[in-house]
C-alpha cells in the first residue's frame, strides 16, 4: 500500500479508538465506516491515476478505423496496425477523449488491430482487437469512464 493510505488509516483507527473510549461504541462505529470509506476512494483514485485506454472501432461506413482515447491521461507514441490489409498509423500523441480517424479500403472480414502506446510516465501498453464489419463504436452505460480495478 502507498504511504498516504497507510497513515490514513492508522488516523482513522485511533480516531475511532479514541471515540471508541470518550464517547460511544456507536459512534466510533459509524467514523469505522467513514473511515473505510474515505480509505477506499483514496485506493480507487490511486488505481485510476494516469492511465490512457485507447479503443478501436470500424466506421460506420468500413472504409475507416476509429481510434479514441477513453482514458483519463494523454496516450503517447501511439502505433497502430492493421494486419491483414498490411497498413500501420503512427499518432505521436492522443489526448483524453480524443478521437482519430483513419481511412482504409472497404472492409468486408475480420481484421486485426494491435495498438501500442504509452502513457505520460513512459509505462508501455498494449492490445490486439478482432474487429468485423459490423463493431461499431457504442456507448456502454454501465461502464467506468476511466479504467477501474483492471477495467478492460
Amino acid at each position: 500500500m502507498k504511504r498516504d493510505l497507510v497513515i490514513l488509516l492508522v488516523l482513522g483507527l485511533f480516531a475511532c479508538v479514541a471515540l471508541y473510549v470518550l464517547v460511544d461504541i456507536y459512534v466510533s462505529l459509524i467514523a469505522a465506516v467513514l473511515v473505510i470509506a474515505l480509505a477506499m476512494s483514496v485506493f480507487i483514485m490511486q488505481d485510476s491515476a494516469m492511465k490512457p485506454n485507447v479503443m478501436v472501432f470500424v466506421e460506420e461506413n468500413t472504409k475507416g478505423i476509429r481510434v479514441r482515447n477513453r482514458g483519463n491521461a494523454r496516450a503517447l507514441s501511439v502505433s497502430v496496425s492493421v494486419e491483414p490489409l498490411g497498413l500501420s498509423f503512427t499518432i505521436p500523441v492522443l489526448e483524453e477523449d480524443a478521437v482519430t480517424t483513419f481511412p482504409t479500403p472497404p472492409i468486408t472480414d475480420r481484421i486485426r488491430v494491435t495498438v501500442s502506446y504509452k502513457n505520460e510516465a513512459e509505462v508501455p501498453f498494449s492490445k490486439t482487437v478482432t474487429l468485423m464489419p459490423h463493431d461499431i463504436e457504442d456507448e456502454d452505460l454501465l461502464k467506468p469512464t476511466f479504467p477501474l480495478f483492471g477495467w478492460k
